[in-house]
């Protein structure tokens, strides 16, 4: 069920039933040789509707934009600032939960809203604390946020390790190239590419979650878009493969989340 092609009525029907919401959230940027711009808004909005029709459970609009500085040395990202994607993140809550939702799942497809977003559910906490504190008239069901990266997940982990092992890298990487490929055959990239080029653990361990400097200093470094990643290996069979077992994942995840107060 998509709330942007939901009727207020059906909306409010599905409140009586649910008071929870999964929203995708992604960025438009460069993604290597291969890879779509919008590849981490496309991958978290797939799998949110997968898990919205296992589930039938609402899904929210896209958070296409995300907080991607360092691919502006390449043509075609957009970068929201982190305080932008904050005040994003804390009027989409507050607008839904003043409608009846308490529970908002955020569906995320890249490293760098990982920051903002929490910062974002400090922000909205900080502002029910300060609204309400332990008075009586504090809301039954207090306001719950929860981001959820889609690789995240054990299963779905295990499955890219086994598919491309080192090779998966950091960015531009064939699973998410994999899962674009299986949602748009029809726009698959024919691209020759150079060997890929491995990074160290150290690199691993520092800018796993897109920890970057300024853009130039990273087109600098990764002139083609690629973090010690081989999309050249991503197939929309594969795609399929990482989708399935993600929703099934991702699914079990909010459903729990669900269950918290």
């Amino acid at each position: 069920m998509q709330l942007q092609t939901s009727s207020w009525p059906e909306v409010e029907a599905y409140l009586e039933r649910s008071r929870g919401i999964i929203i995708p959230i992604g960025s438009i940027e460069q993604h290597g040789p291969n890879g779509l711009i919008a590849t981490d808004a496309i991958c978290a909005e797939l799998l949110a509707a997968g898990v919205g029709d296992a589930l039938g459970a609402l899904v929210g609009p896209t958070i296409a934009l995300g907080v991607a500085q360092f691919n502006l040395g390449f043509a075609g990202t957009i970068s929201l600032r982190p305080t932008t994607l904050i005040a994003v993140i804390q009027d989409y809550v507050a607008s839904l939960a003043r409608g009846g939702f308490d529970h908002f799942y955020f569906l995320n497809g890249h490293g760098g809203n990982i920051a903002p977003a929490r910062s974002a559910f400090q922000e909205i906490y900080m502002a029910a604390s300060l609204a309400h504190g332990a008075a009586p008239g504090a809301p039954p069901r207090p306001l719950r946020c929860r981001l959820r990266s889609w690789w995240d997940h054990p299963q779905t982990n295990r499955l890219r390790a086994e598919l491309y092992a080192r090779w998966e890298g950091l960015h531009a990487t064939p699973a998410e190239v994999s899962i674009t490929q299986f949602a748009y055959p029809d726009a698959i990239k024919r691209v020759r590419m150079a060997p890929p080029t491995p990074i160290s653990d150290a690199y691993m361990r520092d800018h796993a979650g897109d920890d970057h400097f300024e853009a130039a200093h990273h087109r600098r470094r990764f002139p083609d878009g690629r973090i010690g990643s081989d999309p050249s290996l991503s197939t929309p069979a594969d795609g399929k493969r990482l989708v399935e077992i993600a929703v099934r994942e991702i699914g079990a995840d909010y459903e729990a989340f669900l269950d918290e107060s």
